[in-house]
């Protein structure tokens, strides 16, 4: 079978070429998006798999489908990308990667809100300017003694609420999925309760119609003051002008961001801090705020699952198989 894979990392080649000496399918591939522009390279091959935040349209669809393939797949968990209903409508399959590796992004969820709890940001700057004080920056605070909200308790919020269980602080879930399973770290509650209760706010939800900007004016004013917010999921789950205004204002003491809204704008490459665009240049002027580059899932364990169960799902799909990553709705 020939695969066609786009937007291919370099880290990712080595784990493509044991797949296809493993199972002797040819995977080609373009380090570009798959867009408008390129689609036309899809034509001769069975499948296609890609990752990508920049979204895929609709017109690319009814292309794959006219050059005889059956499926899309990206090697990722999100798939605000696609427009399902009209990927069905050209008769095609949809998969994504839902599992390649949950801890990956829990652990460095954990791993910032440590940073940001404990002031390193401040106290970092203060030591390469030769501030060895300890009133560089407040007295921290320990994990323990936190109240944390998981907004979306999924995959990755779920291994992150038992991590964050571990460590004893309380959890409280915001998901309108129930799995029993996790009562055993973490307490259901409806988002008003989690948010007047929280010391830390942390979202690991999806990014569809009804969570698109649900990080609002109104919900930060629901929050407690001094608490910590954190987004480790999708840039447009978030209104940034609300989250500077409270950052500003002293009412959230602390954020953690992994993605932002305009994030394609500027990351994935060299950029200038000076033409970033104005809210980005904001938020890394802040103290308070760490910005990591959309790299929380980005480990070895997790590039090597997303190439290999993205293609061997691919070679499925296109052969009319069953998968468990189907994407249906």
């Amino acid at each position: 079978m020939k695969i066609l894979m786009y937007a291919v990392l370099g880290d990712e080649k080595p784990y493509i070429k044991e797949f296809c000496q493993q199972t002797g399918h040819q995977v080609d591939q373009l380090t570009d998006y798959l867009s408008e522009k390129n689609v036309s390279l899809a034509k001769g091959y069975d499948a296609i798999v890609t990752q990508q935040t920049v979204a895929i349209p609709d017109s690319v669809y009814q292309q794959l489908a006219e050059f005889g393939i059956k499926q899309i797949t990206i090697r990722q968990v999100g798939y605000d990308i696609l427009d399902l209903p009209a990927i069905h409508q050209a008769g095609l399959r949809a998969s994504n990667v839902a599992a390649y590796s949950p801890r990956a992004i829990a652990e460095y969820t954990l791993t910032q809100l440590m940073n940001l709890i404990r002031n390193n940001k401040r106290y970092y700057r203060a030591t390469t300017s030769g501030d060895w004080q300890w009133s560089a920056a407040p007295q921290g605070r320990e994990i323990h003694d936190l109240t944390i909200a998981v907004i979306g308790a999924g995959r990755i919020g779920s291994a992150l609420a038992e991590m964050l269980h571990a460590l004893g602080a309380k959890v409280l879930a915001v998901d309108p999925v129930y799995h029993a399973q996790n009562e055993a770290f973490l307490d259901y509650v409806d988002l008003d309760q989690a948010l007047a209760q929280a010391d830390v706010v942390t979202f690991h939800t999806p990014l569809n119609d009804e969570t698109s900007g649900m990080a609002d004016s109104a919900f930060f004013d629901k929050m407690k003051a001094g608490s910590y917010f954190l987004n480790f999921a999708r840039g447009g789950l978030v209104v940034t002008d609300a989250l500077l205004a409270n950052l500003r204002s002293g009412k959230l003491v602390g954020a953690a961001l992994d993605v932002l809204p305009n994030e394609n704008e500027f990351m994935s490459a060299v950029s200038d801090p000076k033409i970033i665009p104005a809210d980005a240049q904001a938020l890394m002027a802040m103290d308070n705020v760490l910005l990591s580059p959309h790299v929380a899932f980005y480990t070895d364990l997790a590039i090597k699952n997303m190439v290999r169960i993205s293609l061997h799902d691919a070679v499925a799909l296109a052969n009319g198989q069953k998968i468990e990553n189907e994407i249906f709705d």
